[in-house]
């Protein structure tokens, strides 16, 4: 190779040393800087006459003791490269993560690094993004499976009665008897058609509930939302001179949709003023208190209870635990359908004759 070509192959290599987007810097064998490119003065905003002499440890003093500093060392000794990958550094102006590669370059250590902040960036976007779409996919997913079981039971549950109407209405049509004859056939067909019309009411109370998700939510006192659901059954509460106990001590308020909060209240009101045990009077006990950061609330009665072994029926659609009361089936589901949906759950725990108690999390 002639003189020439030699200073030539010198003064590409010092270009693109110098002009390289990202850091380059090179070391002895001290781990004292020999040279530093601009792109490392402007990324670390030290000069490069305050560079050149120091101790790696004196511009980064965080590397004594690490890997990545025994790392750089062994590369001088043995000539192996070495690479690190998202290696966090925070510049005069701004945070940047780097790609690292340190190799040997004769006696010395080179090391190169690729700004890869921006490219973090969007890996990281594209996961959050991926993120919400496989949470917005499993809701979607929770959705349809609520629908098919929704449409499902409202489907079996109007059909039956339907199917009795249509048969009771064929024995009418048919019959040949006297007026007299066919009153228990018109008496059976309005007990069917008032099943049915139950039935019908119980569903657009499920669907109106559903309609009001996404409503804006407020600051609630649990003893305001309370009191407004006691004057509802104010009747009932006198006249069974009922016992309510109310401890909002712990928690006294919860950011919750009005109306969603009352429609919870006022049907665990209701069951218990529904299924009280007729040997005693109705006691009622009502507490909230933060359990791991999330509101919960315990509402206990005394009433006629259940099996707890049942206690997965209670919250179904048209479910009933007692048949010696009139009801829809249809509360309780509603109460669960609204803490879902707000991601909270609701526990039961009931013991025949002794009682039940429901605690939800919001």
């Amino acid at each position: 190779m002639s003189v020439v070509d030699f200073d030539m192959n010198c003064e590409l290599k010092s270009a693109f040393f110098e002009n390289a987007y990202s850091p380059f810097v090179i070391l002895n064998r001290d781990m004292n800087f020999v040279d530093v490119n601009q792109a490392s003065v402007d990324t670390i905003g030290i000069k490069k006459e305050n560079f050149i002499g120091k101790n790696l440890l004196d511009i980064f003093p965080h590397l004594e003791g690490t890997e990545r500093y025994d790392a750089y060392r062994n590369v001088i000794e043995t000539g192996e490269p070495v690479g690190f990958d998202e290696l966090s550094f925070k510049g005069e102006f701004a945070e940047y993560t780097f790609m690292s590669r340190a190799f040997k370059i004769g006696d010395y250590l080179g090391i190169t690094t690729l700004d890869v902040t921006n490219t973090i960036d969007t890996i990281q976007k594209l996961k959050s993004t991926q993120a919400s779409l496989t949470e917005v996919n499993n809701d979607l997913k929770k959705k349809n499976q609520e629908l098919e079981e929704f449409s499902y039971v409202a489907a079996h549950d109007i059909r039956a009665p339907l199917t009795n109407l249509k048969g009771l209405l064929r024995m009418a049509s048919d019959s040949e008897t006297s007026t007299d004859e066919l009153g228990p056939i018109v008496e059976k067909m309005e007990v069917v058609t008032k099943v049915m019309c139950d039935k019908i009411t119980a569903l657009n109370m499920v669907i109106a509930t559903k309609s009001n998700f996404g409503s804006p939510k407020k600051e609630l006192n649990f003893s305001d939302v309370f009191g407004e659901v006691k004057s509802v059954f104010s009747k009932e509460i006198i006249e069974g001179r009922t016992i309510i106990k109310e401890d909002y001590s712990s928690c006294p308020v919860i950011d919750y949709n009005h109306q969603q909060l009352e429609t919870i209240l006022q049907t665990l009101m209701s069951n218990a003023l529904t299924y009280r045990h007729p040997k005693r009077k109705l006691s009622i006990k009502i507490e909230t208190k933060m359990v791991k950061g999330k509101v919960q609330l315990s509402f206990r009665d005394n009433g006629l209870g259940f099996d707890q072994d049942l206690t997965m029926n209670v919250f179904a659609l048209f479910k009933r635990m007692h048949t010696h009361k009139d009801g829809l089936g249809v509360g309780l589901y509603i109460v669960k359908t609204i803490i879902n949906e707000n991601n909270g759950s609701i526990d039961v725990k009931s013991q025949v004759n002794k009682g039940t108690e429901f605690i939800i999390t919001f």
